[in-house]
């Protein structure tokens, strides 16, 4: 389905019953076929309202990105939950984002019931500790894979999708190819999306003096072994600054804790929303 808001067409689905809870994917460059089926088994707890960002996915995808920053992106969403009649909403966001899911809580948090943040941080403002865990962590191809692919753009969206399944199991505490081929099947990769967020949009973000502000009750979720959003540098720089936090850790996990160590995840989130009622 697509939502016209905006000046532009915005695709969503929904899965499952209850509380609404907005979903917001990462990458740039990705879509919203990331979560699923994942993402699915917490039907019976929300309303998954799944969605690609402006320029990413099945959405509008402009002939030009300029202009576009995350308040485009964050306005995008909370028009579409406008769009569906909800009044509030639970957000979640994941990787790039969770990014836009804090920018979201602390302008349109009077919309809040939670907020869910899962592989996150404040700021990327640590890259010689990325670097560092690229090298220990993957094939000396794979480093040097994220090296070229974080440092200039995407020359086109086959070349963003041979990037991402190249570095796919920096992402992981234990890869399985069988879980980067069901990633990689339904996904319609945006380099254009990708080289904005990433080169243009993502230098910019910094929530860390104004995390104090975000008052909505709030669930981090971290994977121990993520190496891109690490737990000291993101994840638990968050909970320390949120007045009404609770940090979860998932010590079997990368970057994809709902993948990984699926079964716990679902009992976290459905556990944690049954308490905001």
């Amino acid at each position: 389905m697509k939502a016209q808001i905006n000046g532009i067409e915005l695709f969503y689905t929904n899965h499952g019953q209850g509380v609404p809870l907005l979903v917001m994917h990462g990458g740039m460059g990705l879509d919203h076929t990331l979560f699923r089926p994942w993402l699915d088994a917490l039907s019976d707890t929300a309303q998954l309202i799944y969605f690609d960002h402006r320029g990413n996915g099945r959405s509008t995808r402009p002939e030009t990105f300029a202009g576009i920053s995350h308040e485009t992106w964050i306005d995008d969403a909370d028009a579409l939950r406008a769009y569906l009649g909800h009044e509030r909403t639970i957000v979640f966001g994941h990787s790039y984002g969770s990014f836009l899911a804090q920018e979201y809580a602390l302008r349109y948090g009077q919309h809040l019931d939670g907020l869910i943040l899962c592989g996150t941080t404040p700021a990327m403002d640590y890259p010689e500790v990325i670097v560092a865990n690229a090298k220990a962590r993957g094939t000396p191809e794979q480093f040097q894979a994220a090296v070229k692919g974080f440092s200039a753009p995407a020359a086109d969206d086959a070349s963003l999708r041979q990037l991402w399944m190249e570095i796919l199991p920096l992402y992981f505490h234990n890869y399985d190819p069988k879980t980067g081929t069901a990633m990689d099947e339904n996904m319609l990769y945006s380099a254009s999306a990708f080289n904005h967020g990433f080169f243009k949009c993502l230098p910019n973000f910094n929530t860390v003096n104004r995390l104090s502000e975000i008052s909505t009750p709030t669930l981090i979720i971290a994977g121990r072994h993520d190496w891109i959003t690490p737990l000291a540098q993101g994840a638990e720089r968050i909970h320390a600054a949120l007045p009404n936090s609770e940090l979860v850790v998932f010590e079997n996990s990368g970057h994809f804790p709902f993948i990984e160590e699926h079964d716990k995840f679902v009992n976290t989130v459905s556990a944690w929303v049954a308490k905001l009622d």
